[in-house]
């Protein structure tokens, strides 16, 4: 396995995630709840579905280590870097869920979990594992595979393929059409923060924070989006902060680069610049396996 390219066995890899994930659907999760406690059982499913795959499929695929990986921690410097990130990520995302709104009047998407991401019971006990489950592992899991061994297998095609085919991949695991775009400009900004880091941890503390947002404030933001008397001021002050963090973002990965490139620092390979960009993301694009992801997302979406 280790001569077959990266661009046939990562997009292999995620399909059958994909399959797993569909499959789940089917699973009756409340007759599998461990001692009645039905989280335990989506955190097996999840570890099941993402980690189980991933590890194996970094056993076969032995330069997908630590290293290549980014399994590092980013400073504290960066830390402000990360921070502005999550201000594009969540204003921003909250500007292309306006927009599918009213251009499809749905936000819908399938998780393994969604349906059971309720915050009725106010015990402290269930608040741990409403974070540890729809917050927490999902964060480790989908950027262990989507930002680590994805961007880790895609290296060598560039940055622009990478983050391309490893959001479009990301974004079809939620198997919503009409939410593709958020989902795909969500893993823009984890896969830029992970380049601009050099830390994958950046990505999955992202991720943690914005399911976070989602399970505890994206509600009161869909009540003003429904709301059609506020809809333009609240447009109008969203577009600003997503503007002022876009900037802020901007700056601090300038500052990053500035400060490595000061101190010497080696670029990492796949930031440098490379011939035949577009005609090595046509050759990412083409690849049976991606192809079959594409396929299978049309399927699941349009007649399961």
């Amino acid at each position: 396995m280790q001569k077959i390219k990266g661009t046939f066995t990562a997009p292999l890899l995620v399909l059958v995630i994909y399959v797993l994930l569909i499959l789940s659907r089917y699973i009756n999760l409340e007759s599998l709840q461990v001692k009645d406690n039905i989280y335990m059982s989506l955190i097996i499913l999840q570890v099941m579905i993402f980690m189980i795959p991933g590890v194996f499929y970094c056993k076969l695929r032995t330069e997908n280590n630590a290293k290549n990986l980014r399994l590092t921690k980013f400073s504290a410097r960066k830390a402000w870097f990360v921070a502005s990130c999550f201000g594009v990520l969540v204003f921003g995302s909250t500007l292309l869920n306006t927009a599918s709104f009213y251009l499809f009047g749905s936000n819908d998407s399938y998780s393994i979990y969604g349906t059971y991401a309720s915050i009725g019971d106010n015990g402290w006990t269930n608040l741990v594992y409403i974070v540890i489950t729809f917050a927490l592992l999902p964060a480790i899991t989908e950027e262990f595979i989507f930002r680590g061994i994805l961007l880790s297998e895609y290296s060598s095609y560039g940055v622009s393929t990478a983050i391309i085919l490893s959001s479009a991949m990301f974004s079809m695991l939620h198997f919503s059409l009409n939410q593709f775009f958020v989902y795909f400009f969500c893993g823009v900004v984890t896969a830029y923060a992970v380049y601009i880091t050099q830390s994958l941890f950046a990505a999955m503390l992202l991720h943690f924070l914005n399911n976070l947002y989602a399970i505890f404030f994206e509600s009161i933001l869909w009540d003003v989006i429904k709301s059609p008397n506020s809809l333009i001021f609240f447009l109008f002050v969203i577009m600003t902060l997503f503007i002022v963090f876009l900037v802020l973002s901007l700056n601090g990965a300038e500052n990053i680069l500035y400060t490595s490139g000061v101190k010497g620092e080696q670029s990492p390979p796949e930031a440098q610049k490379r011939e035949g960009g577009i005609k090595l993301l046509f050759e990412a694009l083409v690849s049976p396996s991606f192809l079959g992801c594409i396929l299978l997302y049309l399927v699941a979406t349009l007649i399961i």
